[in-house]
C-alpha cells in the first residue's frame, strides 16, 4: 500500500493516480487474505520438516545392515489390514529409512490411504497412519496443507486462496512501479527540476508534520524496499499457487495444452498394447481387448516387489522410489523416482514384474518443457525440491508479505484523512483520457478472462472509486501543469 506520489503525476494524466489508489484498495481489502494466506504459508513451508520430526519414530529406524527380505515386509504390512489392497510401495532407501506400504481404504472417497511403517531390520509393523496426495503427506502435514489451501472451509475455502494469488502479483508490481516512481533516478529521467523554492516549502511541510510525518515516511520506505526485495518470490508464489486455485487453475492448465504437446504417460501393458490415457502417478489400466482381467494377489505382489526394485536400479532410477503393482494380471509395474530434497527430475519405467524385463521408459527430459517447469514450481512452491534451506527462505518471505499487509496499514493509520481522499484514500483523483480508460478497460478485460476473480474485485474497486470521486463533488477536469500540481502535491506526500 505505497501511496507516494510519482514524481510527476501530471505528467500522465490520471492513470498514474489511478494506480496509487488500486494499489491502496488492494492492500485495503484484499490485504486480509494476503496477510493470512502468507502466514498459513509460512508454516506450510515447515511442513516437510515438521512431518519429519513428528513421525520419527515412523519414518525412520535403527540402521539397517541386514534387511530383511522385500516380500516379508510387505506381508507383514498388509497383514494389519488384510481387507486393503496394495497401493504402493517405498522401500526403504537409507539405512535408517523404513519400510511404507500403501494401502487402499475402499470404504474411504477422499483419496486417502493407509500407510503401514515397517522395520527392514526385523521386518516388524512399527505403526500405520493415513496419508493424503501422491507425496504421502501425513495428518500433521495435511492439516497444514489444508489450513493454507481453504483455511479448512472445503470448495468455498478454495476462493480466499485464488484471490490472494490473483492479486498478489499485481500488488508487487504495482508497488515497484510506485517505488520507482520516488526515485531521484525518474525525476532526471522525466526532467523534473526541483527548484530551490520547492525544497523549502517541502522542508517545511515536513517540519511542521512533525514526528508523525517522520514515522510515516520511515514506514514508506522500509515498506518500498522491503517489497522489491520479495517481488520475485511474490510473483513466483502467485503465478505455482495459481496452478492449483479453482477457476484461474483451468485457465492455466488450458493454456499450457494450447501450448504445448500432452505429455504422454508410460505404457504398462503386458499385451503390447500402448497405453495412452492420461498420464499421473499411476496409470494402470485394463486390457486392450475390453475383457476384464484377473486382480493380482497381494502374495504375487509382495513376490515380484525385489524383481521391479531390482529391475529399476539397474535403469539408472536412484534415490527414493515409489513403487506402483499392476492392477490386473495383464499389467506390469510402474517404479518412479520421489520427488525429495534436492532432487530436480523424476524418472519412471514399467516392469513385468514376472520377469524383471522393462516394458516402457518414460525419463523426465522428455516431458515437455511446461511439464517439467510445472514440477519445478510445484516443488519449489512446496518447499521440498531445496530441502531445508528453501523452506526457511520460504518462511522468511511469508512473514515478510505478511509484515508488507502489516506496515500498509500502519501507512494508511498515520495519513489518513487527506485533502484529496476519503479515509486515507490517494489522491489526486483525476479524470482518465478515453485512451487511458482504453488501457483500463483491456487490462479489465484480459486479466479478468484469465483471473476472474481479480476481474470482478478489480471492477467493484473502480466503481468504487467513481463513487468516492462523486462523494468528494470532484468535477473532473483535463491533466494540470506540472507547476500547478506542486503544491498539492506536496499537501498529498
Amino acid at each position: 500500500m505505497n501511496d507516494s506520489s510519482p514524481a510527476r503525476a501530471g505528467s500522465t494524466g490520471g492513470l498514474w493516480p489511478l494506480v496509487r489508489r488500486i494499489h491502496f484498495y488492494a492492500g485495503m481489502f484484499v490485504g486480509p487474505f494476503i496477510f493470512i494466506a502468507a502466514l498459513t504459508g509460512a508454516a506450510y513451508a515447515l511442513s516437510p520438516t515438521i512431518e519429519r520430526i513428528v513421525y520419527a519414530d515412523l519414518l525412520t529406524v535403527d540402521s539397517v545392515e541386514d534387511p530383511a527380505p522385500l516380500e516379508e515386509q510387505i506381508n507383514n504390512a498388509q497383514a494389519v489390514h488384510p481387507d486393503m489392497p496394495i497401493a504402493q510401495v517405498w522401500p526403504a532407501t537409507e539405512p535408517d529409512d523404513s519400510t511404507r506400504v500403501l494401502l487402499v481404504d475402499e470404504s474411504l472417497e477422499d483419496g486417502r490411504l493407509q500407510s503401514v511403517f515397517v522395520d527392514p531390520a526385523s521386518g516388524d509393523v512399527i505403526g500405520d497412519e493415513a496419508s493424503y496426495s501422491g507425496l504421502g503427506e501425513l495428518p500433521v502435514r495435511k492439516f497444514i496443507s489444508e489450513t493454507h489451501r481453504d483455511l479448512r472451509l472445503g470448495e468455498p475455502g478454495l476462493l480466499y486462496t485464488e484471490l490472494a494469488a490473483s492479486w498478489m502479483w499485481f500488488v508487487g508490481l504495482g508497488g515497484l512501479i510506485l517505488w520507482v516512481g520516488r526515485t531521484r533516478l525518474r525525476r532526471a529521467l522525466i526532467g523534473v527540476r526541483t527548484s530551490r523554492r520547492d525544497r523549502a516549502a517541502r522542508k517545511a511541510a515536513r517540519a511542521a508534520g512533525g514526528t508523525k510525518s517522520a514515522s510515516r515516511k520511515r514506514f514508506v520506505n522500509l515498506h518500498g524496499v522491503t517489497g522489491t526485495w520479495l517481488l520475485v518470490v511474490m510473483l513466483g508464489i502467485s503465478a505455482t499457487g495459481l496452478t492449483w486455485s479453482t477457476y484461474a487453475g483451468k485457465n492455466v492448465t488450458t493454456t499450457i495444452d494450447a501450448l504445448t504437446e500432452e505429455p504422454r504417460a508410460i505404457n504398462t501393458s503386458l499385451t503390447g498394447a500402448q497405453d495412452h490415457s492420461d498420464g499421473g502417478e499411476h496409470a494402470n489400466h485394463g486390457p486392450a481387448s475390453g475383457d476384464a482381467a484377473a486382480p493380482v494377489p497381494s502374495q504375487d505382489i509382495a513376490a515380484e516387489a525385489q524383481t521391479v526394485l531390482d529391475t529399476a536400479r539397474e535403469e539408472g532410477l536412484t534415490g527414493p522410489l515409489i513403487l506402483y503393482p499392476p492392477a490386473s494380471s495383464d499389467q506390469g509395474w510402474q517404479a518412479s523416482e520421489r520427488w525429495v530434497e534436492w532432487r530436480v527430475s523424476a524418472d519412471a519405467v514399467s516392469v513385468d514384474g514376472r520377469t524383471g524385463e522393462v516394458i516402457d521408459r518414460l525419463p523426465f527430459s522428455e516431458l515437455p518443457f511446461f511439464s517439467k517447469l510445472t514440477s519445478w514450481g510445484i516443488y519449489l512452491h512446496m518447499g521440498i525440491m531445496f530441502g531445508l534451506p528453501l523452506q526457511i527462505l520460504l518462511c522468511l518471505c511469508g512473514l515478510g508479505i505478511a509484515a508488507l499487509v502489516v506496515m500498509g496499514y500502519v501507512m494508511w493509520w498515520k495519513r489518513r484523512p487527506t485533502r484529496s481522499g476519503i479515509a486515507g484514500v490517494p489522491g489526486p483523483n483525476r479524470s482518465l483520457s478515453s485512451s487511458e480508460w482504453s488501457v483500463v478497460a483491456l487490462f479489465l478485460l484480459t486479466a479478468g478472462t484469465f483471473l476472474p476473480l481479480l476481474g470482478i474485485s478489480l471492477l467493484v474497486m473502480l466503481i468504487v472509486d467513481r463513487a468516492l470521486a462523486r462523494r468528494l463533488n470532484f468535477t473532473p477536469t483535463a491533466p494540470r501543469s506540472e507547476a500547478s500540481e506542486r503544491p498539492r502535491e506536496t499537501a498529498d506526500a
